[in-house]
């Protein structure tokens, strides 16, 4: 009922003219916002990097897993011993079940008990120890990645630098992975 009303009062003051300017305005506003926008966005320069890649293959990352795959060998052995130990344990009270008391029996099941639960937290332990080691790794690899790509990004005049996950399709050209890598690489060596 509302565009009856609107159209009746346009044909009654001369309307028609008046619709015609009003949408003629409009579509002109349309058309040169949306040209403004279009020479603005030939002015923005965009890159991206693929920050998975850049991680996985950084020399910094590779030192990282090689130091974390090290410590995580040797707490191995220490696991290993325990557990040889616990099953060596277990075999002898086997072998003597027959020959022991109750009172001796309990004694040695609870000695067995004990050990494992030692075992359970030596493995839990281990593996916190390497996950939060590996954190810090990943937390410092990654801001020395973000400010590389921020000074990278400043240099070459880029309005924005997204992550390849980020972005649905854009030319090779844009791609600054490989100078973030060399960068990165030459700003983490001194870690090691």
């Amino acid at each position: 009922m509302s565009d009856f009303l609107f159209q009746d009062r346009c044909n009654k003051r001369g309307g028609r003219v008046l619709m015609r300017n009003v949408i003629m305005i409009f579509v002109s506003a349309v058309v040169f916002l949306s040209g403004g926008v279009m020479a603005q966005a030939e002015q923005y320069l965009f890159a991206y990097v693929d920050v998975p890649r850049a991680m996985a293959s950084s020399d910094a990352a590779k030192r990282a897993r090689d130091l974390l795959e090290r410590k995580l060998a040797s707490k191995q052995k220490e696991v290993d011993s325990l557990e040889q130990k616990i099953k060596g344990m277990k075999s002898d009270l086997e072998k003597r079940k027959s020959l022991m008391t109750p009172e001796s029996r309990a004694e040695t099941s609870e000695k067995v008990r004990s050990k494992f639960r030692e075992y359970q937290r030596l493995v839990e332990d281990n593996q916190a120890s390497i996950d939060r080691e590996n954190g810090l790794w990943t937390k410092k690899i990654s801001e020395a990645m973000r400010e590389v790509i921020e000074e990278i990004g400043r240099e070459q005049g880029f309005t924005v630098v997204f992550g390849k996950g980020q972005v649905l399709f854009a030319s090779g050209s844009i791609d600054i992975t490989d100078q973030v890598l060399k960068r990165l690489n030459k700003r983490t060596t001194s870690w090691f």
